[in-house]
């Protein structure tokens, strides 16, 4: 164990300044006093002394009994605590010193108190009556000289460093005691939680690995199944637009573009849970939404399901998109209808709740804040136990083959992450089930919806458009729909043949279509940006089956200006041409 410094940090309180003099005098100026505590220690001991009487003091002073217990409490507070006070009895005005001895002894358990006195105002009785039987004070008769101060000053500083010293060894002693005696017990607690924490981790990491990989899938199937399904979509408006085109045809092209359109939710539904759907998020009432969607789950969940449909008392600000919180909404209501085949009450209310931290279950998303929720339960058939862990899993259905696709959930979790929300259930076999959403709060007042102007006639162009793009059935389309409306068009399947085209047509184009992810290793993003190098005021439009948000950090995107969301229809199409040409800015 390290041997401490020396404390030789001591207090004098006395009202005499004379008196601070003298003990600095003799107690910070040791070295001068060496010969005589020599010749003293020799004298009275046979030998010298076995102090050393080397040793300088730091000495501070205080004027009254008052001061002295603060500087004392400071000290002790400061880890520089006094081993050492020397205290006059008679002090004026304020405490005496034995009052300030009492009160030091209750603020520095460990100090050693010297009092000075003549014993004209106090006996040793009376002092031993009123401060009690202590082994830290001791009494310093006046007049005293220069060797007896420095011989108490070191005896008494060594009797604090040993106290300390022996408190230190006890302490430590009891500590290894203690720690021998819990040591097994201890590690094997510790142990059993780690081997849980391990178990938790692993799983957690897993399920999020499993998630992410499936939402990566997701994502890239529905980019390619939106090319097709432009293509699909637009060739059956050409078809539907042709003359002499027979009632059966007609009907048959219906019925493709509505496949096509249920497909095309299909592949949002996916781009949702891998939170590369773009949303389109205002401030909005949320009691608004749930009003609307009960509205249309009056109609399309039938006649034998009860809706209660309730909003909260007081307005529920949320900043999000309309839209896809009403889609959440019906798809959790339209599993709850299938969980009821017999019928029965489906409740959906919407209310304002806190979370704190420490309510919060294990493996829980929530955090803590104010939160708008929406609660939707059912009586139907409840969800078994081993179930809700794979809720919200892509593919995962408890629905008969045919019945169900297993991304509504999954899609439901993708929009209510988007919204930096969560969703919580609560079921049991036969006791039905209840979905809690719930979405950060926003102060801001509602934005009113406004109904959209009615679409304008097409319009028409001349203009020479370079159209990049790797899918060669929807590059084909596309330029179908651009030559249809009067335009000129340029094609390139890559970034790189887009380049061979501009240098050869540069002079003609007047405006760039190019799909945002393409092979080969320039992205749509590097060949504008190329391009606009060799003129800056080329028009750019990007198109992606990602949303704008999605498609790369400080990229200045926004649909209806320079980007196209696919699948498109050939109106969206030409409407998204002549607006960008009119009025694009380039990123």
């Amino acid at each position: 164990m390290t041997t401490p410094p020396k404390n030789n940090h001591i207090l004098v309180i006395d009202d005499n300044q004379a008196i601070h003099a003298d003990f600095k005098k003799v107690l910070a100026g040791a070295d001068a006093l060496t010969a005589g505590l020599e010749s003293a220690g020799a004298e009275l001991f046979g030998e010298e002394p076995r102090l050393n009487p080397f040793v300088s003091f730091e000495v501070d002073s205080a004027f009254s009994g008052e001061e002295g217990l603060k500087m004392v409490a400071d000290a002790r507070a400061s880890a520089r605590p006094y081993s050492l006070a020397f205290v006059d009895v008679r002090m004026a005005p304020g405490w005496d010193g034995i009052e300030t001895t009492h009160r030091i002894f209750q603020v520095d358990p460990d100090i050693q108190i010297v009092i000075c006195t003549a014993y004209s105002d106090y006996s040793w009785e009376k002092m031993i009556e009123r401060l009690g039987q202590s082994d830290r004070l001791v009494i310093l008769k006046k007049p005293f000289d220069t060797i007896e101060v420095l011989q108490l000053a070191h005896a008494m500083m060594e009797k604090w460093e040993l106290q300390q010293k022996a408190r230190a060894r006890t302490g430590e002693l009891e500590r290894m005691v203690a720690e021998r005696t819990n040591e097994l017990q201890i590690a094997n607690e510790q142990l059993k939680e780690e081997m849980a924490e391990r178990a938790r981790t692993e799983e957690a990491l897993r399920q999020a690995q499993k998630m992410e990989a499936i939402g990566q899938l997701a994502g890239g199937i529905a980019h390619d199944f939106n090319n097709l399904l432009t293509v699909i979509r637009g060739y059956v408006q050409f078809l539907q637009s042709e003359q002499n085109v027979g009632e059966s045809v007609l009907e048959a092209l219906r019925e493709i573009d509505g496949a096509a359109e249920r497909a095309a939710k299909l592949t949002s539904q996916m781009l949702m849970f891998s939170r590369k759907q773009q949303i389109r998020p205002v401030t909005l009432n949320l009691n608004d939404v749930i009003t609307r969607a009960g509205s249309m789950l009056k109609r399309a969940l039938g006649e034998n399901i009860a809706l209660d449909i309730r909003g909260a008392p007081t307005p529920l600000m949320v900043h999000a998109d309309p839209v896809m919180i009403e889609m959440v909404i019906l798809n959790l209501s339209t599993n709850a209808r299938d969980a009821m085949p017999n019928g029965g009450r489906l409740s959906i209310h919407g209310s304002q709740t806190e979370v704190h931290a420490d309510n919060q279950t294990a493996g829980s998303k929530a955090r803590s804040g104010t939160f708008a929720c929406i609660t939707i339960q059912d009586e139907g058939c409840g969800i078994a136990p081993e179930l809700v862990p794979h809720l919200f899993e892509p593919f995962f259905t408890t629905k008969d083959v045919g019945k169900g696709t297993g991304l509504g959930l999954a899609s439901v979790y993708g929009v209510i992450k988007q919204h930096a929300g969560w969703i919580e259930v609560a079921s049991a076999p036969g006791h039905g089930a209840t979905f809690k959403v719930f979405l950060p709060t926003e102060a801001a007042p509602p934005v009113p919806r406004r109904l959209p102007p009615p679409p304008a006639p097409l319009p028409e162009g001349k203009e020479t458009i370079l159209l990049v793009e790797d899918e060669r059935a929807l590059r084909r389309l596309a330029r179908n729909v651009l030559e249809r409306h009067g335009y000129q068009v340029l094609e390139a399947n890559s970034g790189a043949e887009a380049l061979a085209v501009w240098t050869e047509h540069a002079s003609e184009v007047d405006l760039v279509m190019t799909d945002i992810i393409m092979p080969g290793g320039m992205s749509g993003r590097i060949l504008a940006e190329q391009l606009l190098e060799k003129r800056k005021d080329l028009k750019i439009l990007y198109t992606s089956g990602y949303g704008p948000d999605m498609v790369g950090e400080n990229f200045n995107l926004a649909e209806g200006i320079n980007f196209l969301a696919k699948p498109y229809h050939p109106d969206r199409l030409i409407r998204a041409i002549r607006q960008c040409l009119e009025s694009n800015p380039t990123p």
